[in-house]
């Protein structure tokens, strides 16, 4: 299990974020689709199957033109939110910035905002990332 930043990391990839996540603190993860799908996760737990309740699931799907977010509670899947496209095209290079803010996450896609994600659970439970395979990653980084 890694802490941040890392640079050229496998994937899937597991972060440990020991101090979790404050208020305007940001992860930003770069890298370039390499599949149809690619998963971001911020969880209270290490596990990913089952997985352990997740504050923000992020799946990129530039295939469906669509990035997903939901969260997972007690195994159960939340309401998917699907507006916004795809501004992430399979092999191209990406950035997805989160920003803890005190109602949302925010989402930057390539250093414009791409939405707002609304607290299902405490933020202060996040204590790790999690990413999927579907991208080479170039970095992953925190602010």
């Amino acid at each position: 299990m890694s802490q941040l930043p890392v640079f050229n990391p496998p994937t899937p990839f597991l972060a440990h974020l020991p101090a979790g996540l404050g208020i305007y603190r940001k992860i930003t993860i770069r890298g370039k689709m390499t599949q149809d799908q690619f998963n971001i996760n911020l969880q209270n737990g290490p596990n990913t199957n089952p997985r352990d309740d997740t504050a923000l699931h992020i799946s990129i799907r530039p295939k469906d033109g669509v990035i997903i977010r939901n969260s997972v509670q007690f195994r159960n899947w939340g309401i998917e939110e699907r507006f916004g496209g795809c501004p992430i095209k399979k092999k191209t290079y990406f950035d997805v910035t989160i920003t803890v803010k005190p109602e949302s996450f925010g989402i930057a896609v390539n250093g414009a905002h791409y939405c707002d994600f609304n607290h299902r659970m405490p933020y202060a439970s996040i204590r790790f990332l999690h990413v999927g395979e579907g991208a080479n990653l170039d970095a992953i980084t925190t602010e």
